[in-house]
C-alpha cells in the first residue's frame, strides 16, 4: 500500500502528463458502452480526473438537485478508495443514495495512485425506496423524486457484481501501459537534452560514427597507430566491437577476459594499465605485430562496461592522463547514446502496441478479431507464421481460430488439451516460452512437421486475464531468418495484454448483446416482448408529438386458441404460436415493431402510418396466418388458424400509451364479436 505522505496530488492537468488522456477516454467510452455501466477516474481524494462515461441519469440529477450532492459523492469516493487501496483489490459499497458503486485502485508508480470508479446502480426497488425516505434531507422534493423514479433502472445483482473484475482485468493493464509509454517518452526527451547540452555534434550520430570521431582525434593528437573499443559481454568478458588504424583487421576479433592479468588489473584498479612485454602480449591472444598495449577503462561509477585499447603507440604520462579523461568522457557519451537508443526502442514498442490497440479495439466480429490479433502479433516481431488458439467451451479442448502461413481449413480440426505438447504446456503453466533451437532445447517436444518451418526458433505466449489463460499465440519463422530474441518476447508479452483485453471485450460484448436480446425478446416466438413494446410505444408517442406525425398500433389475438390448446396440447400450441409469429414478421415492414403481448395476443407498432394505410399491412398479416398449414405434425393438415385484429391511431384515437392500447384492444374484441378472422379500426 502507498503511504499517504508519499502520494502526489493529481489533477486532470497533471494526470495528462502521465497518460495519454485522449486514448484513455476512447478506451473508457468503449469499455463503458460494452459493460453498460458508468465509468470514471478519480484521484485518491475522490476528485474526478476523467469525467464519467455513460453517467447514470439519476446520478446526474442527484448531483444537480441534491444539496452538496457532488461533495457527498466525492467524500464517499475518498473513503472507498482508501479501503480499496488498503486491500489492493476492487471494493464495492453502497453510497448515501443507496446506489452500488465499485472502486478499482490503480498504482502507476510509488507516488501516483488513482482509481477507476464505476456503477452507480440500484440493485432493487427497495434500495431506491429506502433512499426516497430520506430524500428530503438532501433537498429533493416530490417532483424530482418522481422524475428520478421514471428513469429508474434496476440492475440484477449477479450482473452487477461481475463487472468490477471485468473492468479491472481490462482497464488496469491499459492504464499502466499508457503510463509506461509516457514515462519512457519523458525519459527519452531528458536524455536527448543531456546529450545535446554535453555533446551537441554527436546527438544524431551512431556509435560507430562516435568511435570514428574519437579515433581521428587520437590519431591527430597522440599519433595513435591502432585502437579498438571493447564492450563487456557476460561476466568478465570483453569483445571488440570497433577497430581502427593500421592493424584494425588483425585485432577486430580480439576477446579479452579477467583471466588476462592486464584486464584484471584494469578492472580492479579502474585505472589505465600498460604492457610492452612481448610474451605477456602473446598470452593475451593478440596477433603478431602487436608490440605494446595500453588499456583504459570505460566506466560509469563502479561499473566498467567497456575498454579503450591502444596498440603500438608510445604514450607520455601527460598523454595517458588526457586519454583517461577522453575514455571517461566517451563513457558518458556512449551511456547517453545507448540509453537514448534503448528508450527509442521502448517508445517504438509502445507506439506499435498503441497502433495494435487502435486496430483491434473496434473489432467485435469474432473471426475478424482473431485474424487481426494474430496479424498484428506477427507484424510486431517480423514473423511469417503463427496461430491463435482459444478454448472450445463445448469439449474443453483448445483449437486454432486464426492462422498465418497456412490455410486455417487445414488446422481448424486440430484439438489440443492442456499439458499436451508445447502449446498445451504453455496453456497449463500460463508462462511464455521462447525457443531458439527446438531440436537442441526441446528435443522431446520437437515438432513432427518441422519441414514446413524455415527456422528452429519460435515463441508461444499465453493470453491472460488476471491469472486465467484465455488463449495462446504461437509465432515462428522470422522474416530475416534470425532467431527470436528477448526483445521480441518482451514486445509480445506487452502485446498480450492488449490482445487479452480485445478478446475479453469481444466475449463480453457478445454476452451483453445476447443478454440484451434476451431482455427484449420473447424466447418462444423470437418477437419482441411486452416490455420492449411498451418502451418503443413511449418513444413513438414522444416522436409523434415532436414532429406531428401519426402512427398506428395493432392488437392481434389468435381465434379460439384455448380450444386449440385443449384439443392438441400445449406443445402444439407452442408450434402454432411460432408459426403465427413468423407469419407476422413476414408481413410487416423493417421499420415496424412486432411483439408478443402475452399468451396468444400480439401487438405491432407501425411508425409514420395512419389507419387507412395500415389496413393493407393488417390484411397481409391476416392472410399470412390464414394460410398457415401444419405438415408432419400431430395437428391435422386441414386445421386453419385465424386472428382478429384491432387498429388504433395516435393521436386521433388516443392521448396516452394506456389509451392507445385500450382502443386497439377494444377494436380487436369488436372484430371477434363480428365473427372473428376480421380487421376492425377503432371508431368503425
Amino acid at each position: 500500500m502507498i503511504k499517504a505522505s508519499n502520494v502526489k496530488d493529481i489533477t486532470p492537468t497533471t494526470l495528462s502528463e502521465y497518460i495519454d488522456l485522449s486514448l484513455w477516454n476512447e478506451f473508457q467510452n468503449n469499455l463503458s458502452n460494452l459493460s453498460d455501466i458508468s465509468l470514471a477516474i478519480c484521484s485518491s481524494d475522490g476528485s474526478l480526473l476523467v469525467p464519467p462515461s455513460r453517467e447514470d441519469s439519476i446520478c446526474k440529477l442527484i448531483k444537480k438537485e441534491t444539496v452538496n450532492g457532488s461533495e457527498l459523492y466525492r467524500d464517499s469516493y475518498k473513503k472507498a478508495i482508501a479501503k480499496a487501496a488498503q486491500r489492493a483489490e476492487p471494493y464495492v459499497y453502497k453510497c448515501y443514495t443507496n446506489q452500488y458503486i465499485f472502486v478499482i485502485p490503480v498504482i502507476l508508480n510509488n507516488q501516483i495512485s488513482i482509481a477507476i470508479i464505476g456503477g452507480h446502480s440500484y440493485l432493487s426497488e427497495d434500495d431506491f425506496k429506502e433512499f426516497t425516505k430520506k430524500a428530503a434531507d438532501f433537498g429533493l422534493n416530490e417532483v424530482i423524486i418522481h422524475e428520478i423514479e421514471k428513469r429508474l433502472k434496476i440492475v440484477q445483482p449477479n450482473n452487477f457484481f461481475t463487472k468490477p473484475n471485468i473492468v479491472k482485468e481490462m482497464g488496469v493493464p491499459f492504464l499502466r501501459s499508457l503510463y509506461l509509454k509516457s514515462f519512457y517518452e519523458k525519459k527519452y526527451y531528458q536524455m536527448q537534452s543531456v546529450i545535446e547540452v554535453t555533446t551537441p555534434s554527436l546527438l544524431k550520430e551512431g556509435q560507430e560514427d562516435i568511435y570514428r570521431h574519437v579515433f581521428n582525434a587520437m590519431t591527430v593528437l597522440f599519433d595513435v597507430d591502432t585502437a579498438c573499443v571493447m564492450e563487456r559481454r557476460g561476466e568478465g568478458v570483453y569483445n571488440t566491437i570497433a577497430a581502427f588504424g593500421r592493424m584494425k583487421n588483425t585485432i577486430s576479433d580480439w576477446t579479452a577476459s579477467y583471466s588476462i592479468d592486464i584486464v584484471s588489473k584494469v578492472s580492479s584498479s579502474k585505472k589505465p594499465v600498460s604492457c610492452s612485454n612481448i610474451l605477456d602480449i602473446q598470452k593475451m591472444g593478440l596477433p603478431q605485430g602487436i608490440t605494446s598495449v595500453d588499456i583504459f577503462p570505460m566506466a560509469i561509477g563502479d561499473n566498467i562496461f567497456g575498454l579503450l585499447s591502444i596498440f603500438n603507440t608510445k604514450l607520455t604520462t601527460d598523454s595517458i592522463k588526457l586519454l583517461t579523461l577522453l575514455a571517461n568522457q566517451l563513457s558518458f557519451v556512449l551511456e547517453g547514446v545507448r540509453a537514448d537508443q534503448y528508450i527509442k526502442k521502448k517508445i517504438k514498442g509502445f507506439d506499435a502496441l498503441e497502433e495494435v490497440y487502435k486496430a483491434i479495439a473496434p473489432m467485435l466480429e469474432q473471426a475478424e478479431l482473431h485474424n487481426t490479433i494474430l496479424n498484428e502479433a506477427t507484424k510486431l516481431v517480423g514473423a511469417e507464421q503463427g496461430s491463435l488458439m482459444l478454448l472450445d467451451n463445448e469439449d474443453k479442448n483448445w483449437s486454432i481460430k486464426a492462422s498465418k502461413g497456412i490455410n486455417i481449413s487445414i488446422l481448424e480440426n486440430i484439438k489440443v488439451k492442456a499439458g499436451e505438447g508445447i502449446s498445451g504446456a504453455v496453456i497449463e503453466k500460463g508462462v511464455p516460452v521462447i525457443v531458439r533451437d527446438i531440436e537442441s532445447e526441446l528435443e522431446s517436444l520437437a515438432r513432427k512437421n518441422r519441414s514446413r518451418y524455415k527456422t528452429k526458433s519460435f515463441i508461444s505466449i499465453p493470453l491472460k486475464v488476471d491469472s486465467r489463460t484465455i488463449g495462446i499465440i504461437n509465432i515462428s519463422d522470422k522474416i530475416t531468418g534470425e532467431v527470436f530474441a528477448e526483445e521480441d518476447l518482451k514486445l509480445l508479452i506487452s502485446f498480450s495484454s492488449y490482445a487479452s483485453i480485445a478478446l475479453e471485450c469481444g466475449t463480453y460484448y457478445r454476452m451483453a448483446e445476447d443478454l440484451k436480446k434476451i431482455s427484449v425478446t420473447d424466447q418462444l416466438t423470437e418477437l419482441f416482448n411486452r416490455r420492449y413494446f411498451q418502451e418503443r410505444l413511449f418513444e413513438e408517442i414522444e416522436r409523434s408529438k415532436r414532429h406531428n406525425e401519426p402512427f398506428t398500433a395493432f392488437m392481434l389475438d389468435i381465434d379460439d386458441f384455448k380450444l386449440f390448446n385443449d384439443k392438441y396440447g400445449h406443445l402444439a400450441g407452442d408450434e402454432a404460436l411460432k408459426k403465427v409469429a413468423y407469419a407476422i414478421k413476414d408481413a410487416v415492414r423493417s421499420i415496424d415493431v412486432a411483439a408478443r403481448f402475452g399468451g396468444e395476443e400480439f401487438s405491432i407498432i407501425l411508425p409514420y402510418t395512419n389507419k387507412a394505410n395500415s389496413y393493407v399491412i393488417a390484411e397481409r398479416i391476416r392472410r399470412n396466418i390464414e394460410g398457415i398449414r401444419f405438415i408432419e405434425s400431430k395437428i391435422p393438415a386441414d386445421h386453419l388458424l385465424s386472428v382478429s385484429i384491432g387498429i388504433a391511431e395516435f393521436p386521433s384515437d388516443a392521448v396516452s400509451i394506456e389509451d392507445l392500447v385500450d382502443k386497439a384492444d377494444k377494436a380487436m374484441y369488436l372484430a371477434k364479436a363480428r365473427g372473428k378472422n376480421k380487421i376492425v379500426s377503432y371508431g368503425q
